[in-house]
């Protein structure tokens, strides 16, 4: 019998799809054949689609979160593995965000700037298994227990770099003038702990261990538990292996082309999405005043037209409210004259 058909039994029924030739054979055993070849279908163009934007969408935010789990269960720390102090991303071939798991908001601002700074330092000599970590907050860091762990992703080949994966920890400690690496009086930043930055963790798939623990036993306040913090870095390195294989089964899956396409246009709807956000704001200016007697002065003036907003932090409340007016005016203050606006046309 040729499909497409249906064969009615007892207590079964077959379906023979269009196709496919169904023959019962001498002991009454049913045997279907395809007879005609699969159709061929149409793959994802890289034209932009609203249903395949979301389609892409929701695995670039799954692979980050798998990351976070393989961290969380890998680690040693209580600050990571039962606090869920840890945040990862995923970041473009130029280290721009991709997407990111619903982890701590601080640590996801400044990463970006963490993953330039390796890119930068490390352009042309970054191979396959290799990864890096800082922690300096003149480099994209927060504060020093909050370690990078940075990894590029390769293409099959090998010779060039696709993504970038992050992980961000909070270490229990990184040395400093007191346990834990968060002292209220410091003064100077290798107060709070050992400074890091472009540090290599892993060389060619091999975990630097000795030169770790002379990294984290240097300076004037070493680590005090040396052996805690090796454990949580090989947990994020571990962590942003998963983020690089699962980024390359989608492009295995989907194509390279197809995959790049869609970042952009992943980052492309982000952006418009705020930009929407935006025109719903309103001028404004607020200030807090700090426990030590410090005031912080925030203002921002939003141009609906563009639908952008500028936030200006210089502190100076009575400036701000001029820049303010001027800017009402597609203008921008400075000291009691209105000028045109630097970032406007």
């Amino acid at each position: 019998m040729r499909g497409p058909a249906i064969i009615a039994e007892k207590n079964a029924a077959n379906v023979v799809g269009p196709g496919w030739f169904a023959t019962v054979t001498a002991l009454d055993h049913l045997v279907m054949n395809r007879t005609e070849a699969r159709p061929a279908q149409r793959t994802i163009g890289t034209q932009a689609d609203p249903v395949m934007l979301e389609v892409f969408n929701n695995p670039f935010r799954s692979i980050a979160e798998q990351m976070g789990l393989r961290l969380q269960n890998t680690a040693f720390s209580v600050n990571i593995k039962e606090r869920l102090d840890f945040s990862c991303v995923l970041f473009n071939a130029g280290g721009n965000l991709i997407a990111n798991a619903p982890d701590i908001p601080v640590h996801l601002g400044s990463m970006g700037e963490s993953i330039k700074t390796i890119i930068r330092e490390n352009a042309g000599v970054m191979r396959p298994g290799d990864v890096y970590m800082l922690n300096d907050p003149y480099h994209g860091g927060t504060h020093l227990p909050d370690v990078t762990v940075i990894t590029p992703a390769f293409d099959a080949s090998g010779s060039e770099i696709l993504f970038y994966v992050g992980s961000r920890g909070h270490h229990a400690d990184i040395g400093g003038i007191t346990p834990g690496s968060m002292p209220p009086d410091s003064t100077v930043v290798e107060e709070e702990g050992v400074l890091i930055n472009n540090f290599q963790l892993v060389k060619g798939g091999r975990f630097l261990e000795q030169e770790t623990v002379a990294l984290l036993s240097s300076g004037r306040y070493p680590a005090r538990n040396i052996s805690q913090n090796l454990a949580d870095l090989q947990a994020q390195v571990a962590a942003n292996q998963k983020g690089v294989d699962e980024l390359l089964k989608m492009v295995d899956h989907f194509g390279l082309d197809v995959v790049c396409a869609y970042l952009g246009y992943v980052q492309d709807n982000a952006e418009e999405a705020v930009r929407r956000v935006s025109t719903a704001l309103k001028d404004c200016s607020h200030d807090y005043r700090l426990d030590n007697g410090a005031v912080i002065r925030v203002a921002i003036w939003v141009n609906h037209a563009e639908r952008t907003a500028d936030i200006d932090f210089t502190g100076n409340l009575a400036a701000t409210v001029e820049q303010l007016q001027c800017a009402k005016r597609g203008l921008h203050g400075r000291g009691a004259v209105c000028v045109p606006h630097p970032g406007r046309r």
